[in-house]
């Protein structure tokens, strides 16, 4: 009897870990040694088999546990659709996105002078754009439309506190319809206002972007896609502040100043031209031509916008002085007044200074009709000035947008051009009906 019992107890022991508590197993050994059942020997070795069991117990909970762990840790990569192709890790530290616009166009020219109708790929863009650890952006994108063109290509640090500096090819920071992507224009053009804006040079510019403010300011070499003589590149400064002192809950009022000094360099020439608000047929209506001794030249701009829920409005007027070395300096001038209203319960996106794409409430497909709006807009802009007559322009357009979905945007445009006095058109006034099919990602 007294050698069964322990080596009942020795099997029973070895599986009890699987069914019970450690402490109850040591109560128990502890009990038969003090009842003198077991001897010190077995006693010692019931302890070794159970501290045996504990520790092997505990590497198979571990075991399990890291593997659980492994399982349901979220994944390293990010993969996400929505505004463009992106991908990006877990922590931050790395991202990069595709993104890219697609725009359709037909026009029907009538009135003078005789244009022909057609169709044209305005832009077919892709942008390649990421962060490398956490603070550092880089920035690639490319026009293929037109024989191909380089546009924002830049490097940048975004690790001081709301703020980021890029160093690259970049649009000067001039004007309300130019900081704002072509993408989200409300009618399917920029305003006459093209003459003076849209310009893009290598150089080194810094900009922070509040709820309530932002400020840029840039110093500006040439244009990447220019080919150059050898002499000293042209050099430009620029800067932009805007305000908004009312800006949440689709309910903005908006200001700001801009204003970009160029001085050319020895080699090149100046010319300010605009078509009438469509880029179909490429007629330009108003032309100043090369002029004549020009040296320098400033830029400068005061803007104004207020959206209130499905209203909104903006208005922007700009003057250019070209100082010259022959003839009396020259001075030019133009502007524009719009206004959009929303049919459904939509509303225009602004944030940070700049105005962004509409994201229908109700898409198309979801039981929804998208989001329409229709739009107006009056410019004005005036090429002459002493012995440089490149036309004075007045025209209205009237617009309806329609996003069934975001990314999708389908246009159409009435422009009626009401006066052209001097210059290489004057006196004619043509009419066009514009059409864009739009896919921007």
């Amino acid at each position: 009897m007294s050698n069964f019992v322990p080596k009942l107890l020795f099997v029973f022991v070895l599986g009890l870990p699987l069914v019970s508590h450690a402490s109850e197993l040591r109560l128990l050994i502890d009990m038969l040694h003090e009842n003198d059942m077991v001897s010190e020997e077995q006693y010692d070795r019931l302890l070794a088999e159970l501290e045996q069991n504990q520790q092997q117990s505990a590497k198979e909970k571990q075991q399990i546990t890291e593997q659980l762990e492994l399982v349901t840790q979220p994944p390293e990569v990010e993969v996400t659709t929505k505004g463009g192709l992106r991908v990006s890790t877990t922590d931050g530290q790395f991202e990069t996105r595709l993104r890219g616009r697609l725009m359709i166009d037909a026009a029907d020219y009538d009135g003078a002078p005789q244009i022909a109708d057609g169709t044209n790929i305005r832009r077919a863009r892709l942008a390649w754009s990421g962060r490398i650890f956490s603070d550092w952006i880089y920035k690639l994108d490319y026009d293929f439309t037109d024989g191909g063109e380089l546009k924002d290509s830049y490097i940048g640090y975004t690790g001081f506190s709301q703020a980021r500096l890029r160093m690259g090819l970049m649009e000067i920071p001039l004007g309300l319809q130019y900081r704002s992507s072509s993408a989200n224009s409300q009618l399917i053009e920029r305003s006459l206002l093209g003459a003076f804006g849209g310009d893009r040079y290598i150089g080194m510019m810094a900009d922070t972007k509040r709820q309530h403010w932002s400020a840029t300011a840039g110093i500006f070499g040439d244009d990447a896609n220019e080919q150059r003589e050898r002499n000293d590149e042209g050099w430009g400064v620029g800067a932009r502040v805007t305000m908004a002192p009312i800006n949440h809950n689709n309910m903005v009022l908006h200001f700001g100043l801009a204003t970009f000094y160029r001085h050319l360099n020895d080699q090149a020439t100046l010319r300010f031209d605009e078509q009438p608000e469509a880029r179909v047929a490429g007629f330009e209506i108003v032309d100043t031509g090369i002029i004549p001794g020009a040296r320098t030249y400033t830029r400068s701009g005061v803007e104004w916008a207020a959206v209130g829920n499905r209203w909104s409005a903006q208005a922007e007027y700009m003057v250019t002085d070209v100082r010259r070395t022959v003839g009396q300096d020259v001075g030019f001038s133009g502007g524009h007044i719009q206004s959009g209203f929303f049919l459904t319960d939509d509303s225009l996106n602004y944030e940070n200074g700049d105005f962004g794409s509409p994201q229908p409430n109700h898409h198309v497909g979801d039981g929804g009709v998208g989001a329409w709006e229709l739009v107006a807009r009056y410019s004005t802009l005036d090429l002459t000035d002493e012995d440089i007559i490149g036309g004075e322009i007045d025209s209205l357009t009237f617009g309806l947008n329609w996003y069934p979905v975001p990314m999708l945007r389908f246009s159409a445009n009435y422009i009626n051009v009401l006066n052209v006095d001097g210059g290489p058109s004057s006196g004619q006034e043509p009419r066009i009906f514009l059409v864009r099919s739009q896919w921007a990602f």
